[in-house]
């Protein structure tokens, strides 16, 4: 086999490997589905579990991820093609599963793009949620009444597309110099809005509702599946980023360091994300003479319909909406590019002769394709059915799947190795046995139950024909088209 070398794309310094990984782990996910998840489950209840797994959960996995790219030094599907080509599927499924993410999460963005516009007037007025439904989303009647196309949305999505494909053509080169803005400012952002929260009146509330533990809920198993799926979702773990990210480490040094770096930067924006929310609704409860628990804080409705309730009643209004909403640009922008970044890995080694150039604006026109359906009237539902599968069950079994593998079937000495020859033996073994057996017997457990489910429930009391297409349809879709990628893979390597 004739083998051409790779052109030098590698992180130039320490600091941009760290800042590529905080950058694709931290998103929008932080901002507005930990606050949701932590007020659907107890608030302190379930930052306890949420902490717990994140040390005991996500940082081996995070270490197994940065160990496969320094192992393999390619793409997720390269890593599991070096372990054995039968198991290349697997990595491909990641990736692919990963894009088909990110053609909604660009969409969620572009939402984000303008609402930056619309907080210059505070358009949504005294209706934020009417506002949210017609004017953003144009919502139909359900997932087969697809409505009108939003002009703004398109272009806002475009907008969107158009800057992820300057970011990621050039490469390291040029990811390093955004990285520079894109994880420092959002950062930046979230003080000034928590310290902004912190001292509104009710704020106490918001906090004592965020912090105060709840033991009789922190026994409830659903609290701590609720936590293990935020952690796993939060991190970006089983799509391929860290991988890829990891293969353009210069060498082995600070592995551990920069993994707990990484880990840890996630913990302090989640939090100083549930302080910006809680304070914030805490204040919002307070003007309405409801405790905390009344308010109905519902997912992405969160970040669009209550927190923009909640801006309106603060004084110089139009600032704190357009901070707010620059801060959610700028968290998601990272995590995209960085899946862009992964699947452009997995190409080059598929294909090392492509231009990169030109491999970047077909996935970038390709996403933006991708994404359309999500900025029609019934794009919500489609979002809604197709996140559930995609981003729940599909990342779950991959996580899984690469445990089991890695930790089972392939030299985990070798990569273990590839992690920090300073680790001492006790802890190398206790992360081997994590890998190998605990964690994915835990996750089994953790979404199984609710897996099975599936089969004896329609999702979302939506119509069945909408889960197959949406739910089941494109788990499969995903996972057909991640064999047809694997083969050619394989091809490639005999």
């Amino acid at each position: 086999m004739n083998t051409v070398m790779k052109p030098n794309n590698k992180w130039s310094k320490e600091i941009f490997f760290i800042l590529a990984c905080v950058g694709a782990a931290v998103g929008l996910g932080n901002l507005w589905r930990f606050p949701y998840m932590a007020y659907q489950n107890g608030g302190g209840a379930f930052l306890i579990p949420f902490i717990i797994c994140l040390f005991l959960v996500g940082i081996p996995i995070a270490m197994l991820e940065i160990g496969l790219g320094r192992w393999s030094g390619g793409s997720v599907a390269e890593s599991f093609n070096k372990a054995n080509k039968r198991w290349t599927w697997i990595g491909w499924w990641a990736l692919i599963n990963s894009m088909v993410i990110v053609f909604y999460y660009c969409v969620v963005l572009a939402w984000s793009v303008q609402y930056i516009v619309y907080s210059l007037t505070e358009a949504w007025a005294e209706t934020p949620n009417a506002f949210f439904l017609s004017n953003i989303l144009g919502i139909s009647s359900g997932p087969f009444e697809l409505g009108s196309l939003s002009l703004f949305g398109l272009i806002a999505l475009f907008i969107v597309w158009l800057s992820i494909f300057f970011i990621v053509r050039s490469g390291t080169r040029g990811l390093s110099k955004v990285l520079m803005f894109t994880v420092p400012l959002p950062l930046i952002l979230l003080i000034i809005l928590a310290g902004r929260g912190l001292t509104l009146p009710g704020a106490g509330e918001g906090m004592s509702y965020l912090f105060t533990p709840r033991f009789d809920e922190i026994l409830n198993l659903s609290v701590w599946a609720a936590a293990a799926s935020q952690v796993v979702l939060s991190l970006g773990l089983g799509m391929g980023q860290m991988v890829a990210y990891a293969s353009k480490k210069r060498d082995d040094a600070h592995v551990v360091k920069s993994g707990i770096t990484i880990c840890s930067m996630d913990l302090v924006f989640s939090i100083l994300a549930g302080i910006t929310v809680f304070s914030t609704m805490g204040f919002l409860a307070f003007s309405r003479g409801i405790p905390i628990e009344e308010l109905n804080m519902q997912g992405l409705f969160l970040a669009f319909v209550s927190y923009p309730m909640a801006i309106s009643s603060l004084p110089l209004a139009p600032l704190w909406g357009v901070l707010f909403f620059v801060l959610l640009v700028t968290l998601g922008i990272d995590s995209a590019f960085a899946v862009i970044e992964a699947n452009l890995t997995g190409l080059e080694d598929l294909k090392p002769r492509l231009n990169r150039n030109s491999l970047a604006l077909i996935m970038c026109i390709i996403g933006f394709l991708g994404g359309i359906i999500f900025t029609t009237g019934a794009g919500l539902f489609w979002l809604d059915i197709v996140d559930h599968w995609v981003a729940y069950y599909s990342i779950a079994a991959i996580i899984i799947l690469q445990c089991l593998v890695f930790g089972n079937f392939a030299p985990i000495s070798d990569i273990a190795s590839r992690i920090s020859q300073s680790w001492s033996g006790f802890i190398s073994v206790v992360w081997r046995i994590l890998i190998s057996y605990v964690l994915p017997l835990a996750l089994i457990l953790v979404f199984g139950a609710n897996f099975i489910n599936e089969f004896t429930t329609v999702y979302g009391d939506y119509q069945f024909t909408a889960v197959a297409i949406g739910g089941w349809g494109v788990f499969l879709a995903a996972l057909l088209v991640g064999f047809i990628f694997a083969i050619r893979h394989n091809q490639r390597k005999t």
